[in-house]
């Protein structure tokens, strides 16, 4: 207690210093010169006077010290008082306590959710060593749709790494799936495939055990795994034992040499196992393959972004040059690894900090309102105090703690609202949002709390702590308990000011949910109902030939159509609308090999028999594949889609074409034998590309999405599916199930996350001016009601009285609609990257909106002015 005592003596001290130093030397010299009087009456010559009177205060300084502690003490005391007035008159106006907190509640609580989330993904440091230096490095093709941050060819990447002088290291990692067992159990991970370097780079440090060494790193060599601070406590209890233990990854014998710091993730929040990624140095990966991995790098002292884009553009002309037939129209794209990862999302953010910042405003606004109103009836009060002594600035801090006060009540209940408000927040935000970053409140979140909560009990209290004290004093004392003064200006401008705030987030809202509206209106081009899709990734080290991996799926697809409820069944290799593609380039026989930078890109998949028809996708022309298409010796077949035939066959019979994929070793002319409805990738707002469909058997994927049409509904069918696929292998298990529904929804939301939350605090936004503009029209009619009693006994209508109410109140909601709609058009271009299918001023939203909204204010203006139009004019006459 005492150091806290010392602590506060302190900070009051320095507050207001120069004033109260001022005045401890006015006192100080006051009591010297009373001492120096008393021993110039006893004799004393002047000097000795002096010295005499400095030693009987015992010194100059502690004299000083001893009464700034009591100015000090005073000064506390001061706003104690003030503190315990505050909370006496709240608790003797509960309702305008409550109305207001919970006001203030609102506007803080949704404040500090989306400041969480922001904080999370665009502000908070990464978790690694000096995270600005660290940047992704891309392929890209401004020949090629959406192929600016594209993976990248290994034989690039190593020539990269050779070639730059820019950075430090560059690394490598490949996002995968595997399945991990232990013996004893057997689950589906993910699992990131990198190179030795990624995570020293990183300045990481494994929670227990080691990293992979070069040596590890090597193909033969790669024998080792790092797993999850996750896994090690839920499949090994934390066992400090669990070095050196050994597991099968995709059935293959691995051992267990690190476990990874808590939280630890790169890119991706969900992966749960590392191991090496085993390049061979000595391949020529553009003979053999495409472009597949992930390329990390940090940059070195000194060197900027845009230096190393400079030379990587370089690097990027020199291969090209040096191999024309893959690195044709290649180039490099450097990135921030920050901006890598918000850069889908950071727009939406944006807008969403700036929604809830006009929210806060509204609240504000309101509150500021309810506050003008009730100093307005303590016109006496305040007079009463000045009449006494107490100086403006004192009567202002009063009010100002009251206002500060009201807003931590506020910001409380807001800082318990967020965190419900968050977790909501998160069940609606994109995967993409979720993955990259750890969401959470923390000490900042709560420091941001604090520091927002003083700031708007300061903003929304001064403005009616300033009027309620501007007051002619003897006036305001002869003016009754009843009456107020009037101060309707500044209340009907802060309802104006609620009103703009409210349209432009009205409009902004329109927008988003139209956007949203429009994109779930496109064709998917299949019919997601009743569709259930789940993962099966067969292990290589099992299913040796490959071509077992296609008996397998062809015998758990016969299993899977004689379960009830079943009514037709499939599997591909990449799932539409999932975010994983293959594409690589196609030949056309009896054509010209196209030149490099002409290729012919189509993407490609591989499909089982069934496939179409299970995923409700038309069949144009010709046949689907059957089961004598999907045999090991069966000719080479594909079927294509309506926008291959429409890119590259245009006047030619698509059913009489024969057609290549470079997807192999060699890559055999096969015969076109149908042709199929478009179905979008990736994105429902990007048009449809060129693709080849091949038989599981001619194309062999491990990991294939297995889909079943169901009678009933889909989720019922999970367990039945996994007992299935353990029937026919124990050992193996399925992952990530879920509808096509839901896959769809995935696509659409980081749209409907951003649309959603606009019109939900455009909503709130929305009764609070209505609230504001009844709470103004309602304190005039009050105040109004000996005027209106009169006008109605001298023979005014109800009618006539009731629409100059309104009238009045129209005014002032007409110029704030104007003002907002003048607003939303200045502000309108921020949403560009988030519409689709609607411009940013869309002429139906600007007109929808503020009809709207003055539909909605008017009717509140209404209620008080039906209540002015019925008063009984002789108890208003009689009123004090």
């Amino acid at each position: 207690m005492r150091a806290l005592r010392a602590f506060l003596l302190r900070l009051a001290g320095t507050l207001g210093q120069s004033r109260r130093e001022r005045e401890f030397q006015q006192e100080l010299e006051a009591h010297l010169q009373f001492h120096i009087d008393d021993n110039l009456r006893a004799g004393m010559t002047e000097d000795e006077a002096r010295r005499e009177a400095v030693l009987q205060l015992g010194g100059v300084e502690p004299v000083k010290e001893s009464m700034r502690d009591r100015w000090t003490l005073a000064w506390l005391e001061t706003w104690w008082q003030d503190l315990r007035y505050s909370l006496r008159s709240l608790r003797r106006n509960p309702g305008y306590a409550t109305t207001a907190a919970l006001s203030i509640a609102l506007g803080i609580g949704a404040s500090v959710s989306i400041f969480t989330v922001a904080d999370s993904v665009l502000l908070r440091p990464l978790p690694y060593k000096d995270p600005a230096g660290l940047m992704m490095i891309w392929e890209a093709n401004p020949k090629i749709p959406n192929a600016n941050r594209n993976v990248v060819s290994p034989g690039n990447y190593l020539d990269w790494k050779a070639r730059s002088r820019s950075f430090d290291q560059m690394a490598v990692v490949r996002d995968l799936n595997s399945v991990l067992s232990d013996g004893h159990r057997v689950e589906e991970l993910k699992k990131q495939a990198m190179t030795a370097n990624l995570l020293p780079m990183l300045g990481v440090q494994p929670h227990r055990g080691r990293f992979f060494t070069e040596a590890e790193d090597r193909p033969g060599q790669d024998a080792v795994i790092l797993i999850s601070h996750r896994i090690w406590q839920t499949w090994f209890d934390g066992d400090e034992a669990v070095l050196g233990r050994k597991v099968t990854v995709n059935s293959t014998p691995r051992t267990i040499i690190g476990v990874m710091p808590p939280g630890f993730y790169f890119r991706n929040r969900e992966t749960d196992v590392w191991e090496p990624l085993g390049m061979d140095l000595a391949r020529d990966y553009r003979q053999t393959s495409g472009r597949y991995i992930l390329v990390a790098g940090r940059l070195k002292s000194g060197v900027t972004r845009d230096q190393a884009q400079a030379e990587m553009a370089a690097i990027a002309t020199q291969l090209e040059a040096a191999h024309p037939s893959f690195n044709k129209n290649w180039t490099i794209n450097v990135e921030s690894l920050r901006d890598s990862l918000v850069s889908k999302t950071r727009t939406s953010l944006l807008v969403l900090l700036g929604a809830v910042g006009l929210l806060l405003l509204v609240a504000c606004a309101n509150v500021a309102n309810l506050m003008l109103a009730r100093c307005s009836t303590r016109q006496r009060e305040m007079a009463v105090r000045a009449s006494m002594g107490a100086g403006r600035w004192r009567v202002i801090r009063q009010l100002l703690t009251e206002s500060v006060l009201l807003s931590f009540l506020g910001g409380a209940a807001g800082v318990i609202l967020a965190r419900w408000m968050v977790i909501g927040l998160l069940a609606l935000a994109p995967k993409m949002l979720t993955s990259a970053a750890d969401i959470r409140m923390d000490a900042r979140v709560l420091l941001f709390s604090v520091a927002l909560s003083t700031l708007t009990g300061i903003l929304f209290g001064f403005a009616p702590a300033w009027t309620a004290t501007r007051f002619q004093l003897f006036e305001a004392l002869r003016q009754g308990a009843g009456t107020v003064s009037r101060r309707g200006a500044l209340r009907a401008w802060l309802v104006a000011a609620e009103v703009a705030l409210s349209v432009i987030l009205l409009t902004g809202a329109g927008l988003l949910f139209q956007s949203l509206a429009g994109l779930q209106s496109v064709p998917s081009g299949l019919n997601p109902d009743n569709l259930l899709t789940f993962r099966v990734s067969l292990p290589a080290a099992r299913y040796q030939p490959p071509y077992r991996r296609t008996v397998f799926f062809t015998q758990l697809l016969d299993r899977l159509r004689q379960a009830p409820g079943v009514q037709s069944a499939s599997a591909v290799s990449y799932l539409p609308f999932d975010g994983m593609a293959a594409a690589t380039n196609t030949n056309i026989q009896g054509r010209p090999v196209p030149r490099a930078g002409e290729e012919l890109l189509s993407m490609v998949r591989t499909v089982m028999p069934g496939y179409f028809q299970t995923m409700g996708i038309p069949m144009k022309q010709g046949r689907d594949f059957t089961a004598a298409d999907n045999e090991e010796k069966s000719p080479m077949r594909f079927i294509v889609n309506e926008a291959y035939v429409q890119k590259f066959l245009q006047g030619s019979d698509p059913l009489s074409t024969s057609i290549n994929a470079l997807m192999g070793d060699t890559n055999p002319y096969g015969q076109i034998i149908g042709v199929v409805g478009d179905v979008k990738e990736g994105s429902l707002d990007k048009p449809a590309q060129p693709t080849i469909y091949y038989p599981h058997a001619l194309l062999i994927y491990g990991g294939m999405t297995v889909l079943l049409k169901t009678s009933t509904d889909p989720r019922t069918l999970i367990e039945p599916a996994r007992r299935i696929v353990r029937e026919l292998d124990p050992a193996q298990p399925i992952a990530e199930a879920r509808t096509m529904d839901e896959v769809l929804g995935e696509t659409l939301a980081r749209q409907r996350f951003s649309a959603l939350l606009l019109v939900g605090f455009s909503i709130l936004s929305l009764l609070l001016a209505a609230v504001g503009v009844y709470g103004v029209l309602a304190y005039s009619v009050t105040e109004r009601t000996r005027e209106i009693g009169l006008r109605l006994a001298l023979g005014a209508g109800p009618g006539k009285i009731t629409a100059q109410v309104v009238a009045a109140g129209a005014r002032f909601v007409l110029a704030g609609t104007l003002a907002g709609v003048a607003g939303s058009l200045a502000l309108a271009g921020l949403l560009q990257g988030l519409l689709f299918g609607v411009e940013p001023r869309d002429p139906a939203t600007f007109a929808a909106v503020p009809a709207v909204l003055l539909a909605v204010a008017l009717l509140a203006a209404y209620l008080p002015a039906r209540r002015a139009g019925r008063l009984d004019p002789m108890s208003a006459l009689r009123m004090d």
